[in-house]
């Protein structure tokens, strides 16, 4: 049976973006270069990213049916857990419960980690192994979205080419998406943005998230909530 939602820790967020598909990211990259300054925002550039995830759960999805799916993601050298929520509190973008914590090792380590992750893991998991269910490896090209005489960016745009890989190394498919999370937590001032990159670029919304994606080309099917 899934646990009862836990108290959320004092350092969870939340993750708040629109997911959006891509046939090509070439014309959405030639869009946002060419519009440094359309629906109230200035875009510019942010350093590109790799980022190499990979999900895991336990031999009986105790995680899964705890309500969230555990990311372990390396990036600039740095290694951290990220505990995401399975359901989105909005229909018109994702809106999710997102917990992460910095770790020194690999998933071994993940279970004693004193931070918000360690102790949701042991809540739910206790001492139970985790399995990898697949990987992930993303080439991510970042812009931030900041309106005029505002110090904080209101939003990160990512164009994400993602490779999904079986847990035994086997690719399994390729993505291209844009997702533009909104770092400040306002998403009425930029829906103009988004309606109007999504037309100029021909995006459409994404049906799914990356996990679940992944979920499905690794023909996985963990058990209904």
């Amino acid at each position: 049976m899934p646990l009862p939602p836990s108290p959320t820790p004092a350092d969870a967020g939340r993750e708040i973006e629109w997911q959006l598909l891509a046939e090509h990211l070439e014309p959405v990259r030639q869009w946002l270069a060419a519009h440094p300054k359309t629906a109230g925002l200035n875009i510019t550039p942010l350093p590109p990213q790799r980022l190499r995830d990979t999900y895991l759960d336990t031999a009986d999805w105790r995680l899964f049916r705890g309500g969230f799916a555990l990311r372990i993601r390396e990036r600039d050298g740095v290694r951290e857990a990220t505990l995401k929520s399975l359901r989105s509190d909005r229909d018109d973008l994702a809106d999710r419960q997102e917990i992460t914590e910095a770790l020194e090792d690999g998933p071994t380590t993940l279970t004693q980690a004193p931070g918000a992750v360690g102790s949701r893991m042991r809540e739910i998991a206790g001492t139970t192994p985790l399995e990898t269910l697949f990987r992930a490896e993303t080439v991510r090209q970042r812009f931030a979205a900041r309106r005029p005489k505002q110090a904080q960016d209101a939003a990160e745009i990512a164009l994400d080419e993602t490779c999904l890989y079986a847990r035994d190394g086997a690719l399994l498919d390729h993505l291209r998406r844009v997702e533009i999370e909104a770092t400040g937590g306002d998403t009425e001032s930029l829906a103009p943005f988004v309606a109007a990159l999504e037309g100029a670029c021909a995006l459409t919304r994404a049906g799914e998230n990356k996990f679940a994606a992944g979920l499905r080309v690794a023909g996985l099917a963990p058990p209904r909530h």
